[in-house]
Parts: C-alpha cells; sequence; structure tokens
C-alpha cells in the first residue's frame, strides 16, 4: 500500500520530525508537510487547522494513495507507529496520546458504545481503559487527528468540515465517520507523546489517569 504521511504544522517539534523519518514502512511513502496560516483571529487557529486538513486531503485524493497517516507537528509517535496501525483491520486506525489543554489529561480514544455520536476518552472509565491497555487493540469511537491512519475509501467520502466555530474539525470528521458506520480502532500499544508549549513532553500511562513527562 502506498501511504502519504501527512503533517500539518503549526509549531513543527524536533522530536516530531525525527519520529516521522524514523517510521519503519517497507512499502511506498511520501511526505507532506505543510503551513499555511492565511487566516487571523482570535478562533485559537481553528480556521488554520481546518484549511491545512483541507489542502492535505486535496493532496491525498489526487495522488492515488491508499491511506493517509496523520501525524500532528506536536506528536511523537513510536517507530512502528505506521506499521502497527496499518495492520489493524480497520478503516480508522488511532494511536494513543493524551489530550493537554486541561487536567486531567484525557486519552484521545474514545470508548465504542452503541449511541448516535462517539463516546467519551476511555480515561473517563478507568476499568474501561485499564482494560484496552491490557488488551492492546481495541474498537473506538474516535478521536483526534493527532497520530491516525484514514484509509482512501472514507477519505473519498468524507470532508474535514467545521460546522461549529467554536470546535476544531477534528471532532466532526469524527462525527461523520461514526455516522458512516466505518469501522474504527486504535492499537493501545503505540503510546505517543504530545509535545506542550513549553516543552514538556505528556506520555500515557497504563494507570488510569497518570501521566509520564519527558
Amino acid at each position: 500500500m502506498t501511504v502519504l504521511l501527512f503533517c500539518p504544522t503549526y509549531r513543527l517539534e524536533p522530536e516530531t520530525v525525527q519520529a516521522i523519518f524514523a517510521q519503519q514502512y517497507d512499502g511506498g511513502i511520501d511526505f507532506l508537510f505543510t503551513r499555511d496560516n492565511p487566516y487571523d483571529g482570535d478562533d485559537d487557529g481553528k480556521a488554520n487547522i481546518l484549511h491545512n486538513y483541507r489542502k492535505g486531503r486535496e493532496a491525498f485524493l489526487a495522488g492515488g494513495y491508499d491511506a493517509m497517516f496523520i501525524v500532528e507537528s506536536d506528536i511523537i509517535p513510536p517507530k512502528d507507529a505506521l506499521q502497527s496501525l496499518m495492520r489493524l483491520d480497520a478503516d480508522v486506525a488511532y494511536g494513543l496520546y493524551l489530550f493537554r489543554r486541561h487536567q486531567p489529561y484525557h486519552c484521545n480514544v474514545t470508548r465504542f458504545a452503541v449511541s448516535p455520536a462517539p463516546d467519551q476518552p476511555l480515561s473517563m472509565f478507568p476499568k474501561a481503559y485499564n482494560k484496552a491497555w491490557r488488551d492492546g487493540i481495541v474498537k473506538c469511537s474516535g478521536s483526534g487527528l493527532g497520530c491516525v491512519l484514514i484509509k482512501r475509501h472514507v477519505l473519498e467520502a468524507v470532508e474535514f468540515q467545521q460546522r461549529n466555530q467554536r470546535v476544531h474539525c477534528d471532532t466532526f470528521f469524527t462525527e461523520d465517520v461514526w455516522a458512516r458506520k466505518y469501522k474504527m480502532m486504535a492499537d493501545m500499544r503505540v503510546v505517543c507523546g504530545h509535545k506542550t508549549p513549553d516543552g514538556r513532553i505528556l506520555w500515557p500511562t497504563e494507570e488510569c489517569g497518570a501521566w509520564k513527562l519527558s
């Protein structure tokens, strides 16, 4: 399979660059970094983020790739992240990292539940989170685009949108993927760092509600 590794860039971290080019993959792979931020405003960069994701999707579809592997510019995936996510029998496959806006830091992987919309982060449910960590590979309902492998047929059908100016486009992408009943899975062993603006790197741990710093 040919892969486009896409890194939409707001603040590109050197650890991210190193991790991207260290990815172990025997198939065809191209790399796309984009930092095109034409919009000013106080929307926390949402318009620019959406603009860059739309550019990435357009380049992916025009290039005839089989899958797009997104690594956001402050995420540090392990070197086997792409290989591991490629092995999952999923339309959309996620690595594990922590959102870093508010403490307690919750993980990006949301609980699989039969509901009209994606559920909440697994880390809000300690028993489910700990079981998922032990199991390794789990069904989920998203979310986040920090470390995710998306198959071509999904991106052909689902656009990046922002239907609410208060919410980032990754939320709506997850909702649209879920509504179309695409299969989403996460590999909890693909543990990624998430770098903060002050230089700390947050790492998920087996213990729910805890994290490591580097």
